[in-house]
């Protein structure tokens, strides 16, 4: 920017996130900040940005060409979360994976 001549105008955005702020924000919200922002930056990317279980990592696999980020990163590097009978019963009841027993 220092390079630019004095009258050179900013670009214009192909998009814009507006957030609110003030000294009582909390910033953790989900509905209010976590999402809107996530979603609008899946938009910039074009991309998934939640974070799957390895079912469905591998269920994406099979079924999809690109994968979303965190199947990337996690279950095809076999870094994904260990799986235990309290964290399937807690998917299941959630609506998050299907009971296969």
């Amino acid at each position: 920017m220092r390079l630019r001549p004095p009258d050179w105008p900013l670009p214009r955005p192909n998009a814009i996130h507006h957030i609110v702020e003030d000294f009582l924000t909390d910033w953790t919200a989900p509905n209010a900040h976590i999402l809107p922002l996530r979603r609008f930056l899946e938009n910039c990317l074009s991309t998934d940005l939640r974070n799957f279980f390895a079912e469905s990592c591998f269920l994406f696999a099979f079924t999809h060409q690109k994968l979303p980020p965190s199947c990337q990163q996690g279950y095809v590097r076999m870094q994904g979360l260990l799986g235990s009978q309290e964290l399937r019963h807690h998917a299941v009841q959630a609506g998050l994976l299907q009971d296969y027993s």
